[in-house]
């Protein structure tokens, strides 16, 4: 049976949404919501519950936006994650748009950035990362940089943002879930 876990972004729930739909693809699916009082805990507790919600062996992760940071910040110097994991419009780091006037720099964006380069990551046994060409949270640069450096798949749709249509995110899901 396929265990299924998904950790939303900043402000998701784990009933409506994409979590509504991945509940309908396996009978074991768990969700962990980035909601405001999840938001509330300081940074290391979110991180840690994010670690904590990833210990089973064996499952698909999917996590989304900040979530997916969330997750990438609890395989720092762990070992490494025994699942499938497929990171959507990923949070990897610090953000300057001056087109749409954004400027964003994660907690802890400093260390990701080292652990990456020294490679202190437990990488699950199969990570993927999705974004969009025109993602004004995860730039593409930065994702295929980050892919990169980390030796994963990378995919960026075009003429995507940051919200990914959802029939391109069903189609992803489906291609990630398939054996």
């Amino acid at each position: 049976m396929l265990k299924l876990k998904y950790i939303t972004g900043r402000g998701g729930d784990a009933v409506g949404g994409l979590s509504a739909y991945l509940a309908t693809l396996s009978p074991d699916f768990e969700a962990l919501a980035v909601n405001p009082s999840f938001l509330a805990q300081a940074f290391l507790e979110q991180v840690l519950a994010v670690r904590r919600f990833c210990t089973d062996k064996s499952s698909h992760v999917i996590a989304n936006s900040y979530g997916a940071y969330l997750l990438l910040q609890s395989l720092i110097d762990q070992p490494p994650l025994r699942a499938k994991v497929l990171l959507l419009s990923p949070v990897l780091g610090r953000v300057n748009n001056e087109k749409r006037m954004l400027i964003s720099r994660p907690p802890g964006e400093k260390a990701l950035k080292s652990a990456i380069l020294e490679s202190r990551l437990g990488l699950p046994e199969y990570l993927e990362i999705l974004t969009g060409s025109d993602d004004e949270i995860c730039a593409a640069s930065l994702a295929e940089e980050t892919a990169h450096a980390l030796g994963v798949n990378v995919r960026v749709l075009q003429n995507e943002g940051h919200l990914i249509t959802p029939s391109k995110v069903m189609s992803a899901v489906q291609a990630f879930l398939s054996p």
